[in-house]
């Protein structure tokens, strides 16, 4: 890499594991573009930009494809990249190969009873895998296999869809509230996530704590719709519906009486009004998606 292509390239990484809600994003935003940076706020929020028309996105597209071609083109010719070379190499891709795909993930949120439907475009991104890395000279410590890659990519799109248009606020504050959810989900350190902990965070609890009124169902949701699914490639779709990775409780509403009932459900004739057999919410619950549950103190159990 030329020295301008490192810098480029470094930047493009920073946005790749940044926290998108934290000021950092937009400072990396303004690392790669230079001069051609176009002010937008000092946080990604809805009262200042919707994420699809930020103005800076089309031209760290076009900056990132145009890299990507030319790092690809020169190790096509079996020069020999060093280990940090091709880390940044793999960022850029990835933050390409992101971006290419969005339309397509994101109509599965828009659509959710379509998203364990197969999927073609997972063809279309085989074959950009195969392009970009199936240069010999890539031995990639951090590669994912490509299923695993694209099902991070659908978590990354369900997450700051939920976070982004369910938290709303273009205050700092609010931002930070959505740069917790984001840490949340991922964790502080999305590379070591990447690399081992996408399909181990579902036992995590998380406690959501704050007065009434102040928005922690919603924030219970994001994270909860946010879980990490894996895609199956034999079948090209995702083994499971996104939507089943959130189910609200809230218990401080339940009588005593009908909480025993609600959590581990009952038999048919149990009790007076118990005219058949009904689950109750720790069965009906995936293994992988358990309830939100809303209690006295408001707090809430979600699955990553």
């Amino acid at each position: 890499m030329t020295a301008r292509e490192r810098g480029l390239a470094t930047a493009i990484s920073r946005l790749v594991h940044a926290n998108p809600f934290l000021p950092e994003r937009i400072e990396a935003e303004r690392e790669a573009l230079g001069s051609d940076f176009k002010p937008t706020g000092p946080v990604w929020s809805a009262r200042t930009a919707h994420e699809e028309d930020s103005p800076n996105l089309p031209a760290l597209d076009a900056r990132a494809q145009a890299l990507t071609d030319a790092l690809r083109q020169r190790l096509s010719t079996g020069v020999a990249p060093r280990a940090d070379e091709l880390s940044l190499y793999e960022d850029v891709v990835l933050y390409l190969l992101y971006n290419r795909y969005f339309p397509d993930l994101h109509r599965l949120i828009a659509a959710p009873a379509s998203s364990t439907a197969r999927l073609p475009a997972y063809a279309r991104f085989l074959y950009d895998v195969e392009h970009y890395f199936g240069t010999p000279a890539l031995a990639l410590p951090a590669r994912q296999d490509p299923a695993s890659a694209f099902a991070l990519f659908f978590q990354i799109r369900r997450a700051f869809h939920f976070t982004f248009s369910h938290i709303l606020g273009g205050s700092l504050p609010a931002a930070r509230l959505r740069a917790a959810v984001w840490q949340s989900i991922f964790t502080r350190d999305v590379r070591r996530y990447r690399r081992a902990l996408s399909e181990r965070m579902h036992d995590v609890t998380t406690l959501i704590a704050g007065p009434s009124g102040t928005g922690k169902e919603l924030v219970a949701q994001a994270i909860g719709l946010s879980r990490y699914i894996p895609f199956d490639p034999d079948k090209q779709a995702f083994v499971e519906d996104f939507t089943g990775g959130f189910f609200p409780l809230n218990l401080s509403a339940l009588p005593v009486t009908l909480v025993e009932s609600e959590l581990f459900g009952h038999r048919r004739g149990a009790f007076t009004g118990a005219v058949q057999d009904r689950a109750g919410w720790l069965e009906a619950c995936p293994p992988l998606a358990p309830c939100s549950w809303t209690r006295s103190l408001r707090s809430s159990r979600r699955s990553r």
